[in-house]
């Protein structure tokens, strides 16, 4: 074989080992969707909270006693009835140590839609939004009025109310609490993602404490 055929040898072999490469970075998450392995789970910490300037939000837990006005229902998220009892237990703790406590409700709901063991006193604020429970709506002035530097984050869907409302406070400067098991979805898949996110994205993770709801404690008012 001469020179210049050795080398046309050569030019194609490269050719074909850059074309090799460009086709794996061609291949797109949707590609290799099956091959991607989940990460490690963070770690949950116990929280300690200062009721004086804390609130609990629960966002969208209408429907459960009428399916059509609501997504915390037995039909589409049975996820978010099982949690009921462990979120009704921290807003019980929530309202004896004077931490108040915000709602929201969907477009198509009214106050009374709301689960009945969760059911808002007087004068707790109700808000009605999509999944940014900020956007269009009096929420951060509520917050505001109250002097609130950390908000204890509940509700469904995990990767609607919960995702956006919870980076949102983030963003703005807000310490986030995140019980795990008081944020729920039709599949848990997306209470993991919601999960990942709030532990690795950047801006959110260093504000957010995620925890167990039998692992948040009601300090003494500063």
């Amino acid at each position: 074989m001469g020179f210049p055929s050795v080398m046309r040898s050569a030019g194609i072999a490269i050719i074909v080992s850059v074309a090799g490469i460009s086709a794996a970075h061609a291949a797109t998450i949707v590609d290799e969707w099956k091959k991607i392995k989940a990460p490690a789970a963070p770690k949950l910490g116990e929280v300690t909270v200062d009721p004086s300037t804390t609130a609990l939000l629960l966002l969208d837990f209408n429907g459960a006693q009428n399916p059509e006005k609501g997504p915390c229902n037995t039909k589409v998220k049975p996820r978010c009835i099982a949690e009921l009892p462990h979120v009704a237990k921290l807003m019980k703790e929530a309202r004896d140590s004077g931490t108040p406590v915000v709602y929201s409700i969907t477009s198509n709901a009214a106050p009374e839609d709301i689960a009945t063991v969760l059911a808002p006193k007087g004068g707790d604020p109700i808000v009605k939004s999509g999944a940014n429970k900020f956007i269009n709506t009096d929420l951060e002035k509520i917050l505001a009025d109250r002097h609130i530097k950390t908000v204890i984050v509940t509700g469904t869907a995990s990767e609607g109310a919960v995702l956006n409302t919870a980076a949102y406070a983030a963003l703005k400067g807000m310490d986030v609490v995140l019980p795990v098991d008081g944020m729920s979805s039709t599949d848990p898949y997306a209470e993991q993602y919601v999960t990942w996110h709030f532990a690795n994205a950047p801006g959110v993770s260093a504000k957010t404490k995620l925890t167990k709801i039998d692992a948040i404690k009601f300090g003494k008012a500063g």
